[in-house]
């Protein structure tokens, strides 16, 4: 059962799904299974990376175009307006 649920949470990149599954890894009996789980653990790894690095270039992207706005925005005056 975990494994089917860790392979859903993997296929959907529900990141909270597999935190969640890798704090509750169940004891396996078989070589088998254990190598099976090794290689969904590795992949799990691999697709967090991949959303990490997809993140830090959305960060990036977007402080560049805060960086832009700010710059073609025109700066206050330092001194008080009093003709109002």
């Amino acid at each position: 059962m975990w494994v089917k649920e860790f392979k859903i949470a993997i296929i959907e990149e529900n990141t909270e799904q597999i935190s969640k599954l890798l704090q509750e890894v169940p004891a396996f009996d078989k070589v088998i299974e254990m190598t099976e789980v090794l290689y969904l653990i590795k992949e799990a790894d691999t697709l967090m990376q991949r959303l990490q690095n997809e993140n830090i270039q959305i960060k990036n992207k977007l402080q560049k175009h805060i960086d832009f706005v700010k710059a073609t925005q025109e700066k206050p005056s330092s001194q008080l307006d009093t003709s109002l």
